[in-house]
């Protein structure tokens, strides 16, 4: 199973935080992708890179079942407690452990960039029956300082660690590896907003969840923490703007 280390760490070690703090999927955005690809509520889903589930929820009550894949059994031991009658399966994206043409779409929920798209594309596509589809979801911080006056001095502790764990694998090449894959008709896109509720603590147990903190050795995590406790802990409500990006595409 092919799966970038730093994920495979940073996921093992935060799916409690991720499960508690990290945000849904608006249902409406979800079911529209379902609409766009054609899909029957007798229809069969895979939910790929499933982490915790979050997608998975808002993906039960499109089809008629909905098989979860992911490679991190912590975070796919959070799933199966939180949705005990969902199919949960160890593997990931380049190794789909599912037959040939068995479902009929493909959603994927912040994980693409993580993928070695073009052998992520084929197995995507291998799985997928005839018309079949692949939705993507990306929910975006769209966060301001007139909103949170904390937020240039979270940003300024914040930014060094991302930068400094560099890019994702698929952060930039993904459409085009999609693109040149033949397998898919073109990608459309669409976006919608929503606002996510939590209190300071709970933002602090977000901050666990992202890959470039959780792999921090755990004195510097734990300094880097608890000048964010600092900053947003004592907060008792938060709300957290996202913009959500939609992209989709039909099996040609």
């Amino acid at each position: 199973m092919t799966v970038d280390p730093r994920a495979a760490t940073g996921f093992a070690a935060s799916a409690a935080a991720y499960d508690s703090a990290r945000p849904a999927y608006p249902a409406a955005a979800v079911a529209r992708l379902a609409r766009a690809l054609g899909l029957a509520p007798d229809g069969v889903v895979l939910d790929l890179a499933a982490g915790t589930g979050k997608l998975t929820r808002a993906l039960l009550p499109l089809a008629v079942r909905v098989v979860a894949v992911e490679p991190s059994a912590a975070m796919r031991a959070a799933l199966q407690a939180n949705l005990p009658g969902v199919d949960a399966l160890g593997g990931s994206a380049e190794a789909i452990p599912l037959p040939d043409a068995t479902v009929d779409a493909v959603f994927v929920g912040q994980a693409f960039h993580w993928f070695a798209a073009p052998q992520a594309c084929r197995e995507i596509a291998r799985v997928l029956r005839p018309g079949g589809g692949l939705a993507l979801l990306w929910n975006r911080a769209d966060w301001s300082p007139r909103d949170h006056p904390w937020l240039p001095a979270f940003d300024a502790l914040l930014t060094p660690y991302q930068r400094a764990a560099g890019p994702f694998p698929a952060e930039d090449t993904w459409p085009q590896a999609l693109a040149e894959s033949g397998l898919f008709t073109p990608v459309r896109t669409a976006e919608t907003t929503h606002v996510h509720r939590i209190d300071g603590e709970q933002l602090v147990e977000l901050v666990t969840s992202w890959s470039w903190i959780a792999n921090l050795p755990d004195a510097q995590r734990a300094a880097v923490l608890g000048r964010v406790r600092d900053l947003v802990g004592d907060r008792r409500r938060l709300a957290l703007r996202y913009r959500t990006e939609l992209f989709w595409a039909r099996r040609t």
